[in-house]
């Protein structure tokens, strides 16, 4: 099973390159790292740990 990689950050919107930086919950919520860092790695949806996603070859 692949992880979902979505496109633009949940809370502003911004593009997220499958090969960027971006972070993700365990329920696949992504985040920018500005926003990341705004929310003090905790996604707001489920109150999980933000952490850095992996990327795609």
């Amino acid at each position: 099973m692949a992880l979902e990689m979505r496109g633009a950050c949940e809370r502003c919107a911004a593009t997220l390159d499958q090969n960027g930086l971006a972070y993700i919950c365990s329920f696949e919520c992504s985040y920018c790292g500005p926003c990341t860092r705004q929310l003090a790695h905790k996604c707001p949806n489920c109150a999980g740990e933000l952490v850095r996603r992996p990327t795609r070859i």
